[in-house]
């Protein structure tokens, strides 16, 4: 009777196990991440987000694209008063428009636009000092908006079923 139970416990939990860890090879999975094409605009910043966003998609050379996304970024700056009210300080804001195509048909599938969180910044009287915290203050935005439209990509493509 022992023998008897321990064997049915062996093979329900061998079927258990192997039934859960199988794989479906039917499947095809139609909203492959890695199969975004991404272009931009020619500029420094526009190409630092490109080269973000393939970073993030993970995307290979030799691809049948399925997805064509066209991207733009663009950089505000505008000054204002720090909470002493003494130094000024720089609100500088990215904003990212975006187009998402099918690839095959040249269907529009999603468009829209993004921006990020503001970023303060203040140094001191020198162009150079200046230039240079510009320059870092967009690098950082940069990779956070492409974060957030990666994020924001991921939802609407697990959505296209």
């Amino acid at each position: 009777m022992f023998l008897l139970f321990k064997n049915l416990l062996v093979i329900i939990s061998f079927l258990f196990f192997y039934g859960c860890a199988s794989k479906n090879f039917n499947f095809v999975n139609t909203n492959d991440m890695s199969s975004v094409s991404i272009e931009t605009n020619g500029n420094r910043d526009n190409i630092l987000f490109k080269e973000n966003l393939k970073r993030l998609f993970k995307t290979k050379k030799n691809v049948d694209f399925k997805f064509k996304l066209l991207t733009s970024i663009s950089f505000s700056s505008s000054d204002t008063l720090s909470v002493g009210g003494l130094n000024v300080l720089t609100r500088t804001v990215a904003s990212v428009s975006y187009k998402l195509y099918n690839f095959k048909s040249n269907k529009l599938i999603k468009s829209g636009s993004l921006q990020s969180f503001p970023a303060l910044g203040s140094t001191s009287s020198s162009l150079y000092a200046s230039d240079t915290n510009l320059k870092h203050i967009k690098e950082r935005l940069n990779i956070s908006v492409s974060k957030k439209l990666y994020m924001h990509l991921i939802i609407v493509l697990r959505r296209l079923k």
